[in-house]
């Protein structure tokens, strides 16, 4: 049977990534922020497996406390979408850009 300390455990696992991730995004590290989300699928996934094992039930304040650190990790997920929304806008002005570069230079430069 899963212990609440040890559900707790994972899901402030779950919320440190969570925070890294945020600042890779911030830092527009983005492979770092790959690599740190599959890292935390990985916990997800052991978190998932130990509540369909078993499930115990939490004590009132383990509840309260993970009731806590999901709406955390659920706010830190917000804001690390938020920038990487951002990035990718930036990233598709740049590639129309570009694109619009090429046909110029088809356009006018072509042989």
């Amino acid at each position: 049977m899963a212990s609440g300390a040890k559900l707790l455990a994972l899901y402030d696992a779950i919320l440190v990534i969570s925070q890294q991730m945020r600042e890779h995004a911030q830092a527009d590290e983005w492979d770092a922020l790959v690599d740190k989300e599959l890292e935390r699928r990985q916990l997800v996934a052991a978190l998932r497996t130990e509540l369909e094992i078993a499930p115990s039930p939490l004590t009132p304040a383990e509840q309260t406390q993970s009731e806590t650190t999901i709406k955390a990790i659920l706010s830190l997920d917000e804001e690390t979408r938020k920038l990487a929304e951002r990035w990718m806008g930036e990233l598709g002005e740049k590639l129309g850009s570009i694109k619009t570069s090429r046909r110029l230079q088809n356009t006018y430069l072509a042989p």
